[in-house]
């Protein structure tokens, strides 16, 4: 079959910002789409990998990366979960993303507003796969970006 690699891509998102912080080119195969692609309208976040003519290639759905908020939990076993508001600290994601000869641009989607996942998703951030694969790896100080 042939030389099988893909890019890690690693993320950070603070203040509303999403920003690279580096790619890795590895030795594997990255995960089979496992929905049909995403609808115009759709909610949720997802990434994907177009070739030339903005045909997408790859897709694949991710589970709300960019968390604004997290479950509590209370004492009391008869209250119910309830959602609080997430430190503010920068959260960091990984992809793995296919690294094909005809992939072009990666693009990744979500609500415009994360504290508004009912809303549709639109394109978030969009890099060229050139300028990727010649991203470094991301520096690991201990700290968070």
């Amino acid at each position: 079959m042939g030389d099988a690699h893909a890019l890690r891509l690693t993320f950070a998102y603070r203040d509303g910002q999403i920003r690279l912080l580096g790619s890795e080119r590895i030795a594997t195969i990255a995960p089979a789409p496992v929905t049909p692609p995403p609808d115009a309208g759709q909610t949720g976040y997802w990434f994907g990998v177009l070739d030339a003519a903005g045909r997408v290639l790859y897709h694949r759905p991710l589970h709300d990366p960019l968390r604004v908020d997290v479950e509590v939990f209370s004492p009391d076993p008869r209250a119910s979960i309830t959602r609080a508001p997430a430190p503010q600290a920068a959260i960091e994601f990984t992809l793995l993303v296919p690294d094909t000869a005809d992939a072009q641009a990666f693009t990744l989607h979500g609500p415009a507003d994360p504290a508004r996942s009912d809303r549709a998703a639109t394109e978030l951030l969009r890099l060229d796969m050139d300028v990727l694969r010649k991203t470094p790896p991301p520096v690991r100080t201990g700290r968070t970006p």
